[in-house]
């Protein structure tokens, strides 16, 4: 299956069947663009299409939005849903992908993606918010589609400081105003979590074999009878 097809797909499976209350839902506007570059793990900093991987027939690059703090337990992934075309709320694990649209590339350009923050606009502590980007592949047994990893990630930043960047509106808005949308241009790169995995396993087992190498050597006595 192409992947604009399993794109398709997907955003059609994440409609939820009743179309959400718009006149109460803080929106947050936010995009990645073509000026964002990623802080590699050697100090390099390439531009973001040339750092992310070549798509596939089945698999692409897409970005979402990671909710930390306020009341989110550690290890607790939360992120924001999305409004689409239509004002539907679509769940946003998946994120929006990387494409052209009207002559500009991105993830949601050029006007930005808006997501409900309203459940996210309070809290002590505060609720942080970070462009998480990564691997999305899609499996034609299951027909379902899933985030392989993350490879790339902005800075936290704070409820307050996007409210006060004017990147938060009242409402879901079916022409939304430029120039609003939240645009990280400086991520880090995410390492392969099977690097630290197996550093981590090598070093459990070296341990486990230096102690052994130290244990005492005890001999039985023979029995007497």
């Amino acid at each position: 299956m192409k992947a604009w097809a399993s794109r398709f797909a997907i955003a059609i499976a994440a409609i939820f069947s009743v179309s959400v209350s718009l006149a109460e839902e803080a929106v947050l506007y936010w995009m990645v663009d073509d000026s964002a570059q990623v802080t590699m793990g050697d100090g390099t900093t390439p531009d973001i299409s040339d750092f992310l991987p070549a798509e596939t027939a089945d698999t692409w690059s897409a970005a979402r939005i990671r909710v930390t703090g306020g009341d989110i337990a550690d290890g607790e992934s939360v992120f924001l849903n999305l409004y689409d075309s239509q004002g539907n709320v679509t769940a946003g694990d998946l994120g929006i992908a990387f494409d052209g649209n009207a002559g500009y590339w991105g993830a949601g350009v050029p006007v930005g993606n808006q997501s409900p923050i309203g459940d996210y606009a309070s809290g002590t502590p505060e609720y942080n918010f970070i462009v998480e980007i990564g691997n999305v592949a899609w499996d034609d047994t299951s027909g379902t589609a899933s985030w392989v990893e993350t490879i790339a990630k902005s800075d936290p930043v704070s409820y307050t400081w996007l409210y006060e960047a004017n990147h938060i509106a009242a409402t879901f808005d079916l022409n939304p105003p430029p120039g609003m949308a939240w645009t990280p241009t400086a991520f880090t790169e995410v390492p392969e979590p099977s690097s630290g995995l197996l550093l981590l396993i090598g070093g459990g087992l070296l341990a486990l074999r230096r102690t052994k190498r130290h244990l005492p050597c005890f001999t039985m006595p023979p029995h007497r009878w």
